[in-house]
């Protein structure tokens, strides 16, 4: 029996996912990044590819940077 890959949810991308988050932490990530996301409304997990999921990650850090920030 095969398991059948799950492929990166980001639209015009069919590279295989090697990472999942959830679409509620990253969903600003992806806007600003510039990205759109080819799923559904109703997902709660966003599978990405290595090279989406670095872009993503690097924006998520700057996102916690200025949390921080703002606590004092």
């Amino acid at each position: 029996m095969s398991a059948k890959k799950k492929t990166c949810d980001i639209e015009a991308c069919s590279d295989v996912s090697k990472k999942t988050v959830s679409r509620e932490k990253a969903g600003k990530a992806i806007k600003q990044a510039s990205l759109n996301l080819g799923v559904r409304d109703k997902v709660t997990k966003i599978h990405l590819c290595a090279k989406h999921y670095k872009i993503i990650k690097k924006q998520l850090k700057k996102d916690r940077e200025i949390e921080r920030l703002r606590w004092g």
